[in-house]
């Protein structure tokens, strides 16, 4: 009887710490230490009208699991793992992706979509644009569906995806979504916070910049050319004004050119059959 009693003690502990080296076990300890509510799954881990926004989440179904979630005066952040599954086939084995969402309380951000080349969440509705930056030009594609998009590159931006080849990041409204095309370790958990972190208070200065900014010199708040990244972010802002596929300025003065003049024919033909109508047809 004693040895049934102390096998069934060794199996309870051996089986309570197996329990507490588990993944979720672990989160929820980083959770707790990091002052972040824990919960073991989630349906949703921003609001409907948010998903509703972000591309990221309308392509195929997504199960969250691990979800962490705090609050600041600024914004709500979540970071959870994404079990995301591109078809109905329940074979099919999903794609994990460990996320980073913060959802802004009070401001907004300009709407940009940065992501891998060959990631399934590439394609895009907005305009495909090029920075010119052959690092990011060839791991990345991004899309912004007006100029105001590079505000937010920022040097230190710029430096992430030159030296990066697996980030993902989409702004709209007051969200981010940010990822790193992978479900990250245990042992990367905290980095991989920390980095997310220190990407939403970059943007957060910007915003606060732009906010605080007279809307006519909104143009002038990139970073000054101190160093060689800030010069390289300038000139990605220069290089976004322009969007592929847009005819030049040039073009478009000569088309105004050829509407005038083709107002001016009408305008004479209009005016030469009211002379014709009124002095050579006998009454």
């Amino acid at each position: 009887m004693n040895i049934f009693l102390i096998i069934l003690i060794l199996t309870s502990a051996a089986g309570l710490v197996a329990t507490t080296r588990t993944r979720a076990a672990q989160i929820a300890r980083m959770a707790k230490t990091n002052g972040c509510r824990f919960e073991r799954e989630k349906n949703s881990i921003t609001t409907e009208q948010t998903a509703g926004r972000l591309e990221f989440f309308t392509l195929y179904f997504h199960q969250y699991q691990n979800v962490c979630t705090c609050s600041d005066d600024f914004a709500f952040i979540r970071v959870a793992d994404d079990n995301i599954y591109q078809d109905d086939n329940p074979k099919t084995k999903p794609i994990k992706f460990t996320i980073f969402t913060a959802e802004l309380k009070k401001r907004q951000f300009p709407a940009l979509k940065i992501a891998p080349i060959d990631s399934p969440f590439a394609p895009s509705q907005y305009a495909l644009m090029k920075t010119n930056i052959p690092q990011i030009d060839s791991r990345y594609r991004i899309h912004a569906p007006t100029p105001a998009a590079a505000l937010v590159l920022t040097p230190f931006i710029i430096g992430l995806l030159k030296t990066r080849s697996n980030i993902y990041m989409e702004l709209n409204d007051n969200a981010l979504v940010y990822h790193e095309n992978a479900q990250m370790p245990l042992s990367e958990f905290q980095q991989f916070r920390f980095r997310a972190i220190q990407i939403l208070h970059e943007f957060e200065n910007v915003i606060i910049r732009l906010d605080e900014a007279n809307p006519t010199t909104t143009a002038t708040l990139t970073p000054k050319t101190q160093d060689d990244a800030e010069a390289q972010a300038e000139a990605m802002v220069k290089a976004l004004c322009t969007v592929q596929g847009h005819a030049s300025p040039k073009n478009g003065g000569w088309r105004g050119l050829w509407i005038i003049v083709l107002l001016a024919v009408l305008l004479g033909i209009s005016l030469l059959s009211w002379v014709i109508l009124n002095n050579w047809i006998p009454r």
